[in-house]
């Protein structure tokens, strides 16, 4: 096996697992998991994965549902059918229309330390793994980045569907409340 070669780990669709999971590699979850879910690289929930309590990843790629609280250093993506229900800290943050996020996100270079607090877990063992997540990921990179923007990005058609279904809702809502004044 080649050096910049990672292994993947697949747990089918007839997988229930409940507890705490580490994996220090990419991963690929089609059933059901209950617990902590800890992968240092690459996690890709598929359209069949139920997963309910903390995800903690290097990158997320979702397309399945999760009541979960979740932690991606490098990056998340939700993917059209994914269903995700709790907080978000990461990075970059790519939202495909089909996609459906209901909680609390905090995006940017803060995130991880936000996460830390947030979910009263010890900084230092967050920090630990992102640590050695990026010594994993790295690329030939003499110092580090300064600071960026979050980057979140979304497709226009599914922020201007969102924006039109609101403001149905509030020209709907102001109607009844005019004609009973009358």
């Amino acid at each position: 096996m080649g050096e910049g070669t990672r292994n993947k780990t697949v747990l089918g669709p007839d997988c229930k697992i409940s507890g705490e999971l580490t994996l220090d590699n990419d991963a690929v979850i089609m059933g059901q998991f209950t617990g902590t879910l800890r992968v240092t690289g690459m996690l890709e929930l598929t359209e069949s994965s139920q997963i309910n309590g903390t995800i903690i990843a290097g990158t997320l790629r979702m397309a399945g549902k999760a009541e979960a609280d979740v932690v991606a250093e490098q990056g998340c993506e939700l993917m059209p059918g994914a269903q995700l229900l709790g907080q978000l800290y990461t990075s970059h943050l790519n939202v495909i229309e089909g996609a459906v996020f209901q909680g609390d996100v905090c995006v940017g270079p803060k995130a991880i330390a936000a996460a830390a607090e947030a979910l009263g877990q010890e900084e230092e063992e967050i920090e630990e793994e992102q640590q050695y997540s990026s010594s994993m990921m790295m690329t030939q990179q003499e110092e580090p980045a300064e600071e960026e923007e979050p980057q979140i990005t979304t497709n226009p058609g599914s922020v201007n569907a969102v924006l039109q279904r609101r403001r149905a809702k509030v020209l709907q809502a102001r109607r009844p409340a005019t004609n009973s004044n009358r």
